[in-house]
């Protein structure tokens, strides 16, 4: 039986990987601002769920973490999937872009490190899972704090591989990148490459089991990334 905590499981892909875990007989804490829609789920399966109404952002959110870890008598997995994005229609909006930085930058933080201390402290083992996105390959124009935001979440992750790779821990590392998923994140746009969130979930799923070190979501994405990458960046901005 697994224990893990999903932050970020009010809805979307961090809801259907909670509620997958629990139909399986794990234990599962969830974190999220909204505690009625955590409060839905844990009274869908009342013995495998466990609640904390969090915000990443507020300086508690590590000491409500260490709380619902005890509570699960232990952790095994911690899944950082708590993120927020917009993208830009007209001038930058100075309080969006803050607001990206401090949850998916911020926050993100305080929350691996959290994760990394937690899992150093008790016997060098663990799995850290963490959403980037492919947004994190190249710069865009239309959603520059998400998409640099991003980009912060891989490269950390990776820092944190190497630290307890020299610390001669056993932590996993894992580094989601999903492209497109059909989530009210993307406000009903419709964009290239787009998959459900059932199969979305089903691809997390199996990269978090597997403890993928780092994965496109889909596959089809690897391709993609591959030609971004052969483009000059004084093209790439120009188009």
């Amino acid at each position: 039986m697994k224990r893990i905590i999903i932050i970020g499981a009010t809805s979307g892909i961090g809801r259907e990987v909670a509620e997958r875990y629990a139909k399986q007989g794990d234990m599962v804490g969830i974190t999220g601002r909204r505690t009625e829609l955590l409060e839905e789920i844990r009274l869908k399966y009342p013995k495998h769920i466990f609640v904390k109404t969090m915000d990443v952002c507020r300086a508690d959110a590590t000491g409500l973490l260490q709380q619902l870890a005890d509570e699960m008598g232990g952790l095994d997995v911690l899944f950082i999937n708590s993120g927020v994005g917009k993208s830009i229609h007209g001038a930058l909006d100075p309080a969006v872009e803050l607001r990206t930085v401090e949850t998916n930058v911020v926050g993100f933080t305080a929350l691996a490190v959290w994760g990394y201390g937690y899992f150093r402290a008790h016997g060098g083992v663990g799995h850290v899972v963490a959403t980037s996105s492919v947004a994190s390959v190249r710069a865009l124009r239309w959603a520059p704090s998400y998409s640099a935001s991003k980009r912060f979440i891989r490269h950390y992750v990776d820092c944190l591989a190497a630290l307890a790779h020299h610390e001669g821990l056993k932590i996993k590392f894992t580094t989601l990148m999903p492209g497109f998923i059909d989530t009210d994140f993307l406000s009903g746009e419709r964009y290239p490459l787009i998959i459900s969130l059932d199969k979305a979930c089903d691809l997390i799923f199996r990269a978090i089991e597997q403890k993928k070190r780092s994965v496109y979501l889909p596959f089809r994405w690897n391709f993609v990334v591959l030609l971004w990458r052969l483009i000059p960046k004084w093209i790439w901005e120009r188009c």
